[in-house]
């Protein structure tokens, strides 16, 4: 009785401690699919997203869903004189 109650205590141990594959990650940038309409949020930066991208298929987007918010992309300043 012992044996098969000790197997059951690690069997639920072991499932409730295990990897969580099935989370969602809620990375800062998106890739829109232009042909199917599809999102996939799986980017840290912009230029990483623009880079799956291949240049036709779809457009980058901040995930909104995302706990940190992207900051704005700017173009780069020259100093004065």
């Amino acid at each position: 009785m012992q044996k098969p109650l000790l197997g059951m205590l690690i069997l639920a141990a072991t499932l409730a401690t295990g990897p969580r594959s099935g989370v969602a990650q809620n990375y800062p940038w998106c890739v829109v699919n232009d042909q199917t309409g599809t999102t996939s949020c799986r980017f840290v930066s912009r230029e990483q997203c623009l880079a799956s991208t291949g240049g036709n298929v779809g457009h980058c987007v901040a995930n909104p869903a995302s706990p940190s918010v992207p900051a704005p992309v700017r173009g780069s300043r020259r100093p004065n004189g």
